[in-house]
């Protein structure tokens, strides 16, 4: 039988065993838990999974956790793809915090042709000051070879403008 991929994002107040309400669910009606991002921010539990389940599990899958008290949920399809040959880059930026970093500095990427394929970012009093340190992980993709020093050079130009540092790498 077919399987099926599906997006789903979840948000409700934090509370323990959200994660294993969701994880049964999912192997409740045989899905393939494969990959999810969950985090607590500002009160809430908030998370983005990637299931695979068989088609004629689908519907069931999507009542039982539509069925989770509490949170806010959405269901999308997605599709399987292969994963494209290219060059990835691993980039990491720390700054004082200010806005319009990440506008500035992942626009700069995106006129590269990069794509963000993973990105995480934070704020964190810096331990000498106090002041308020903004920091980014991500990684990008490019669907053509791209120098690594074409990558840096673009993004600290762009990080001299908000007193950032940035660093890049290839990521295997």
């Amino acid at each position: 039988m077919k399987n099926s991929v599906l997006l789903i994002t979840l948000s409700g107040p934090d509370r323990p065993g959200i994660v294993h309400e969701v994880a049964t669910a999912v192997h409740t009606h045989g899905g393939n838990w494969e990959r999810s991002r969950l985090i607590h921010l500002s009160g809430r539990f908030v998370g983005l999974l990637q299931v695979s389940v068989e088609d004629g599990s689908r519907d069931a899958l999507r009542k039982g956790l539509t069925a989770i008290e509490g949170l806010d949920l959405t269901v999308a399809e997605g599709e399987e793809k292969p994963v494209a040959a290219g060059t990835l880059f691993k980039v990491s930026l720390v700054g004082a915090d200010y806005p319009g970093i990440v506008r500035e500095v992942f626009g700069a990427a995106a006129e590269l042709g990069l794509n963000v394929e993973s990105m995480s970012t934070r704020t964190e009093a810096a331990a000498d000051s106090g002041t308020l340190l903004f920091r980014a992980d991500a990684r990008l993709s490019s669907p053509k070879p791209l120098p690594q020093s074409a990558v840096q050079d673009k993004l600290e130009a762009i990080a001299q403008d908000f007193l950032v540092e940035v660093s890049v790498s290839e990521s295997p």
